[in-house]
């Protein structure tokens, strides 16, 4: 004769769609303890180790000459970043933020990107991550000002192109940095990890078990209904 729990590893080995929600549904706080848990170390990583303040600040470059696609304005503007952007140039930005920390560190948070502004000008658009609001303004704009200062130094002389700078302007000044989302963001995916691991330890769990803990449990190991009754011994009983 076939024991019960002989039939109940058989009929596990291929478990149902079914069987398989079931199991998660029962096991649901395992799987959103394991989901919550990743999440909250995640968060608390994020927020330890990554700025959590972004500012921007923004500057257009004009040329004396009209250029007429935006491929040659974008090559027009790297020319100057390679003119103007030294490692002189980028000490004075530290210095003039309060930079303490490694010149790397620095570089890091920093994201200045070429641009074409909406009037058609050509442009830098400047990011730092800060761990403070004021920080990454201060920062942002400490390398928008000593970049136009560079491009007024560089005065009417011709890049390699042979095209003279005519101004660069600084027109918008970053404000006290906005919360970045990127903590959250690694939370949000240590949660969807989370979920994928606790369900994955559920069904290891149950396919581990021994026995049967109630009728719904009962019929999905024999796919057939129970029209019995299965005691319940889950509880001693004393008697009086």
């Amino acid at each position: 004769m076939t024991s019960t729990s002989g039939q109940r590893d058989r009929a596990r080995d291929d478990p149902s769609l079914s069987e398989i929600l079931y199991v998660l549904q029962r096991r649901r706080l395992l799987i959103v303890g394991v989901a919550l848990v990743l999440a909250g170390i995640a968060l608390l990583f994020g927020l330890i180790r990554e700025p959590v303040y972004t500012a921007e600040a923004k500057v257009s470059v004009g040329p004396q000459e009209e250029l007429g696609s935006e491929e040659a304005r974008l090559a027009f503007l790297e020319e100057v970043r390679g003119a103007v952007v030294t490692q002189e140039m980028l000490s004075k930005v530290r210095r003039r933020a309060g930079w303490e920390a490694s010149p790397k560190a620095f570089s890091e948070r920093l994201d200045p990107r070429t641009v074409v502004n909406a009037d058609g000008e050509p442009g830098l658009q400047i990011r730092f991550l800060g761990d403070e609001p004021e920080q990454a303004a201060l920062a942002a704009n400490a390398y928008a000002e000593l970049f136009v200062e560079g491009v007024e130094d560089l005065g009417n002389k011709p890049l390699a192109d042979g095209v003279p700078v005519a101004e660069a302007v600084v027109e918008q000044k970053a404000l006290p940095g906005d919360y970045s989302p990127r903590p959250l963001i690694y939370a949000a995916i240590a949660a969807g990890a989370g979920l994928l691991i606790g369900g994955a330890a559920a069904l290891i769990l149950e396919g581990r078990a021994s026995g049967w803990r109630g009728v719904r449990d009962a019929e999905l190991t024999l796919r057939v209904p129970v029209l019995g009754t299965i005691p319940d011994y889950s509880s001693k009983r004393t008697e009086g």
